[in-house]
């Protein structure tokens, strides 16, 4: 499958990012020092992507962060949900995406379709996303200056991954539940059909 569902970084993030492979970053107002990272080696690539959700060999990767914790534990913690939560979302909001694509690409009544697209969005919504695995962290302990303020804490970097055979699980899920809430409207029944045939056939010819 491509790699075609990126997410640019916000600026705010890319900062931190910049951070990562400096050690010290200094502005007149303020100056953060790279005191050590655990574990005690250089950055890996993926703290220092341009991306934060991405697919390779059969995997969609998320890299998830989180920062302000003067406990070494809790930042790992906080870093690990951070990754879980966000990719979670992030699988939601491109099997909605691409269920879109596939229900556009097609014929159908205005009507039908604005239906058949709130169904299958709140189904999606409605779902747990299982198979999500942390697999990789980098944490920072920082020293953080501000006129004559300073403090230390930890920014944790976190990697979490789904295979691509769990996410197809999540999308199989969707339009299972979908095509149940639709029984009773024909209309609706063929059309979730279609769409569902055109949004397996784009995910295979991306797989090519």
């Amino acid at each position: 499958m491509q790699n075609k569902w990126v997410v640019p970084l916000v600026m705010g993030v890319c900062l931190l990012a910049a951070c990562s492979s400096k050690n010290v970053i200094s502005t007149p107002q303020l100056s953060v020092k790279v005191l050590e990272t655990i574990p005690q080696t250089s950055a890996p690539e993926w703290v220092n992507s341009t991306t934060e959700f991405w697919e390779a060999k059969g995997y969609y990767y998320y890299r998830g962060t989180a920062e302000g914790y003067t406990n070494l534990e809790a930042a790992k913690r906080a870093g690990a949900a951070s990754a879980r939560t966000n990719m979670a979302e992030q699988v939601k909001s491109t099997i909605r995406s691409e269920f879109a694509r596939a229900l556009e690409s097609g014929n159908y009544d205005d009507t039908t379709g604005g239906y058949l697209k709130d169904v299958f969005f709140s189904t999606v919504d409605n779902l747990s996303v299982s198979g999500i695995v942390i697999q990789e962290s980098y944490l920072q302990h920082l020293l953080e200056t501000t006129g004559l303020q300073e403090r230390m804490y930890y920014r944790a970097y976190v990697l979490a991954r789904i295979s691509v055979k769990d996410y197809n699980s999540v999308v199989q899920r969707a339009f299972s539940d979908t095509k149940a809430q639709t029984q009773a409207n024909k209309s609706a029944k063929e059309l979730v059909k279609e769409t569902e045939a055109r949004f397996w056939a784009e995910q295979n010819k991306n797989e090519e």
